[in-house]
């Protein structure tokens, strides 16, 4: 189901040397895609690139019309470790320029996940009556 989805994505971004990997995400990666819904995709970029609001909408608007959908763009990053955690253990890899790398920075992003979740249970099991 997520061939062509795969294909589009692909050609649409692998000669952005930014881009390290995309994951697909939501409906589209769980076999729900309605004619309505849109199609979650998360970027990760290059290790020490950062894109602008500016150019995350530019390739939004791309996969959008190579799409014929709305695309909900994402970023992977050490800035939002929950998405990350959630783009790393339910989304689907459309994509990686160097499968090495890639894994490499989603083992460092879910490390930090997890270092965050146990600092985040310490906090909640202070206010525990």
């Amino acid at each position: 189901m997520y061939q062509g989805i795969r294909d589009a994505v692909t050609a649409e971004l692998a000669a952005d040397q930014r881009i390290l990997a995309m994951y697909l995400l939501g409906s589209a990666a769980s076999g729900r895609l309605r004619a309505d819904s849109d199609i979650d995709i998360a970027l990760m970029a290059q290790p020490g690139i950062q894109l602008s609001e500016l150019e995350r909408a530019r390739i939004a608007a791309a996969l959008s019309y190579r799409l014929g959908r709305q695309v909900d763009l994402g970023m992977l990053s050490s800035r939002n470790l929950v998405y990350a955690n959630e783009v790393l253990h339910t989304g689907i890899q459309l994509y990686s320029r160097d499968p090495g790398a890639a894994a490499l920075y989603a083992a460092n992003l879910l490390g930090l996940y997890l270092e965050f979740n146990e600092g985040r249970q310490e906090i909640l099991n202070a206010y525990t009556i």
